[in-house]
């Protein structure tokens, strides 16, 4: 066969190859294409809240998203997450599971809704606030459920349009409003929200939730949520600890200083996003890579490794933190708005404490790579109490400055922590009596598989 006889086919099967990327593109890729548009819109639309509201409402804006945050994790912990593991051990998602699954993200906006209502009850905020917000939280927790519930089916595709699809409609209807009323309130903004995301999410709702209306027998709830609970029972005690740490300290600033306040230091949050974002990214290699050397290379494999991808990620990292916080009054003032300049040191002790995440994070995968995850509650733990502890004098002191400084504090002390406890494994004879206070206050140690 000749080169010019070859040459046709070959072009044609590249071509058909592509035509079928473009149908059925790989999982991962649907999968990052899908957070790109979800992270992207989030960030976005924070940044025209911003511009939108004012800083004031802003702040108002933003301890109603910190409130939704904390509904969401607990959302995860007791529907989406166990569900990713329970399919991820079976070929498929059956239909009745599907059904149920979406049966139990309306029963579970319930308790949800009571948690809201309380939260924002005690900020002061008023009745139209709390339901934009429960219809919000609603619209998310079902948007949330059925992205991971079609990446489970095999549908990334959809899940990608349906959520490109919400980032796309948002921009348009927030333009009609605002040239038929001139204006956009917090509460206004919350509902053109909640409003697109049901709106997109509402095909899939009738797909997914049509068999609950042919057999409403289908849905197993007592079956699923005894499944679901054996896996969530280590996954909400993480979510109220991470809360307590962070999210909590930030209801508080916004409570105690003022939404203005708050708003100040939630853009700061949002500028510092963009790193954290790329941390978050990590996720999907370093556990393993880290899990791989220690099998392979056993302890000192372990440590070169992490050394040497924190010399990688922290170069780079350390630069954009600079580049963002060093000139920090300039790029508040020219994303967000003149009146958020004066937070500029707000987003510097927030850059400072993304680097000791990035520690910390990195000192975590030592711990994942050994399998020992018990360790890494403990330090969690440990950086809440260290953040209450010391958030009262530092906002005395410093103001919402002072509550970031806070959030930082408890960063530096899980980190310290873990390091301590590293030692500790890697030299047990060289143990200090007084650093095992805590594994003695829980009991015998486990062995490493906990």
């Amino acid at each position: 066969m000749t080169e010019a006889s070859t040459a046709p086919s070959w072009l044609a099967g590249l071509i058909r190859r592509g035509a079928g990327l473009v149908r059925r593109p790989p999982a991962a890729l649907a999968a990052l294409a899908d957070q790109g548009v979800v992270s992207g819109f989030g960030f976005v639309s924070g940044i025209a809240a911003a511009r939108l509201l004012g800083i004031a409402e802003f702040g108002h804006f933003a301890m109603i998203l910190i409130v939704l945050s904390f509904a969401q994790a607990l959302h995860n912990a007791l529907i989406t997450a166990p569900m990713m593991t329970l399919v991820g051990a079976r070929s498929g998602v059956s239909t009745a599971y599907g059904a149920t699954i979406l049966a139990g993200a309306f029963l579970l906006s319930a308790p949800g809704a009571v948690f809201v209502v309380i939260a924002l009850l005690i900020a002061g905020m008023s009745g139209e606030t709390l339901v934009a917000a429960c219809a919000l939280m609603l619209a998310q927790n079902l948007q949330f459920t059925l992205r991971r519930l079609l990446f489970a089916k095999g549908r990334g595709v959809q899940a990608l349009l349906m959520d490109f699809a919400r980032a796309a409609s948002f921009p348009f209807v927030a333009l009609l409003v605002w040239v038929e009323q001139d204006v956009i309130g917090g509460n206004g903004f919350v509902w053109l929200l909640a409003a697109t995301s049901v709106a997109t999410c509402l095909p899939f709702i009738v797909s997914i939730g049509r068999p609950i209306l042919r057999r409403p027998g289908c849905v197993q709830t007592g079956a699923v949520t005894r499944r679901h609970i054996a896996l969530a029972r280590w996954l909400l005690p993480i979510v109220f600890v991470t809360f307590v740490q962070e999210q909590l300290i930030w209801l508080v600033a916004g409570s105690v200083l003022g939404l203005e306040e708050l708003g100040g230091l939630r853009a700061a949050q949002y500028l510092i996003g963009t790193v954290l974002l790329l941390l978050a990214a990590t996720e999907n290699v370093l556990p393993v890579a880290a899990a791989r050397a220690h099998a392979e290379g056993g302890e000192a494999a372990l440590r070169a490794y992490l050394l040497r991808t924190s010399v990688k990620l922290g170069v780079p990292i350390i630069v954009i933190l600079a580049i963002l916080a060093i000139p920090g009054e300039m790029w508040l003032r020219v994303i967000f708005g003149t009146e958020y300049a004066a937070y500029g040191n707000c987003l510097r002790i927030l850059s400072v404490s993304v680097m000791v995440v990035l520690a910390r994070d990195l000192t975590a995968n030592y711990f994942r790579a050994k399998q020992n995850t018990r360790v890494l509650f403990e330090s969690l733990c440990v950086s809440m109490v260290m953040s209450i502890a010391v958030v009262v004098p530092l906002m005395q002191a410093g103001g919402v400055s002072g509550a970031a400084a806070a959030v930082g504090a408890g960063h530096l002390a899980s980190l310290v922590y873990l390091v301590l406890a590293a030692r500790r494994q890697a030299h047990p004879a060289s143990a200090r009596p007084e650093f095992g206070w805590w594994r003695r206050s829980l009991g015998p140690a486990k062995s490493a598989r906990t």
